[in-house]
């Protein structure tokens, strides 16, 4: 392309773009919210500034997509499991615990024993204190003198 080719395309263009705020847009304004966005349009396409029309397309967030709702937990899994690789995929590589005979991934631990090994370890581990330290060392005298209207009855003496 020439230099002179390139001021002629130039020239309409800025001729194009003139013609742009002359454009008078014929919404209703019965709605309220509409009303307000329609109004912010029709003033932004009257004043004729090229660096406004640029502004309106690009960054003032009338034309910009948001979405308006929270999306569903069904919609969510239908996009997550729904097309090609992002279903869910069949595990292969399965195999049976040797010990207890129930189904687990190669080259990991199996689930069930693992669960019972804790079981078992916190058993042990565990230690069961009726009452605390500080209550088991008082003498009789002196729980009468920390709880002077408790009375024992059935249920705590056994």
């Amino acid at each position: 392309m020439s230099f002179t080719a390139l001021l002629k395309l130039g020239r309409g263009l800025r001729t194009s773009l003139s013609v742009l705020p002359s454009l008078k847009l014929t919404w209703e304004t019965s709605l309220s919210p509409q009303a307000s966005s329609t109004r912010i349009f029709q003033k932004l396409l009257d004043k004729g500034n090229e660096q406004q029309i640029d502004d309106l397309l690009t960054d003032n967030g009338i034309l910009l997509a948001v979405p308006k709702k929270k999306v569903s937990h069904q919609k969510k899994r239908q996009k997550l499991y729904g097309p090609g690789r992002k279903q869910l995929q069949m595990i292969h590589h399965l195999n049976r615990c040797p010990s207890c005979g129930h189904f687990k991934r190669a080259n990991t631990l199996c689930m069930h024993c693992v669960g019972e090994i804790r079981h078992i370890w916190k058993a042990h581990t565990v230690k069961e204190t009726s009452q605390p330290i500080q209550e088991l060392e008082l003498s009789e005298l002196d729980k009468r003198v920390l709880y002077p209207g408790k009375k024992e009855t059935e249920y705590t003496k056994n």
